[in-house]
């Protein structure tokens, strides 16, 4: 019996540990500490983030989880409206923070694919242009597939093998900007848009480095329980599900 006590309050120590960045200073830091320009949030109705904005405005405010969650990360505003009406009507689940970050920055990368391939068609498009246009549908196809790839992954639990192909989503949004800064006399043609999906991409590195990081701690901190990074999310759901029964008792 004294047992089973102890490993329960492992269990709920280890959700309060998950749960919460303040228990955990800077687990969610942004990768490689990569500075860029602050994006507010989006002001167009039409776009995901603004209606996600819209619909989180009164949500944010009931849903601390997210906060925390998204503090360290590379835009956490951006984390924040993009996760939260995902969790209106359901308790917080890192792993599916995780998928929907990753699934805003499919679209948004989608997004970016579709302007590259209009302005390639557009008549009035310069050669030098062009060649830049190019360099960056071959970027955002490996992108998008990379993406995709990874959102695979994710759904098996293996957050590791995902962290490191996602980086190359980084690299190959750095390769198409590269593109347009070293040619002479033009600019990127989607500067925001491309804004978004590096920021985005940036938020899914944070957040599956601090995910990869707790699962290493408690490998090393409590191997003998032979926790895996699956076991230790059942072991924290179980875990809530019935420290809140026993406070529904109470």
């Amino acid at each position: 019996m004294g047992s089973n006590k102890n490993l329960l309050l492992i269990i709920v120590s280890l959700s309060s540990f998950l749960l919460s960045t303040n228990a955990v200073p800077g687990i969610f830091s942004s990768v490689g500490g990569s500075v860029s320009p602050t994006l507010s949030p989006v002001d167009d109705d039409s776009s995901i983030f603004g209606k996600a904005l819209k619909a989180s405005e009164q949500v944010l405010k009931t849903e601390p989880e997210v906060i925390d969650f998204c503090k360290g990360t590379e835009n956490p505003t951006l984390c924040a409206d993009t996760i939260t009406p995902y969790f209106q009507s359901s308790s917080f689940d890192p792993i599916k923070a995780l998928e929907t970050e990753i699934k805003a920055t499919l679209n948004q990368s989608m997004k970016v694919a579709d302007i590259i391939a209009e302005s390639l068609a557009d008549a009035s498009t310069g050669k030098v242009e062009l060649d830049a246009l190019d360099i960056c549908k071959s970027q955002y196809k490996s992108i998008i597939e990379t993406i995709k790839e990874a959102e695979h992954l994710i759904n098996q639990q293996n957050v590791v093998d995902a962290y490191y192909k996602f980086s190359s989503v980084i690299s190959d949004h750095s390769t198409c900007e590269d593109a347009f800064l070293e040619s002479p006399g033009i600019s990127i043609p989607f500067p925001r848009d491309s804004l978004i999906v590096y920021q985005l991409g940036g938020n899914c590195m944070a957040i599956m480095d601090g995910i990869v990081w707790l699962d290493q701690e408690l490998h090393f901190r409590i191997w003998p329980l032979n926790v895996t990074l699956k076991g230790t999310f059942l072991f924290i759901k179980q875990a809530k599900l019935s420290f809140s029964g026993q406070e529904a008792v109470k």
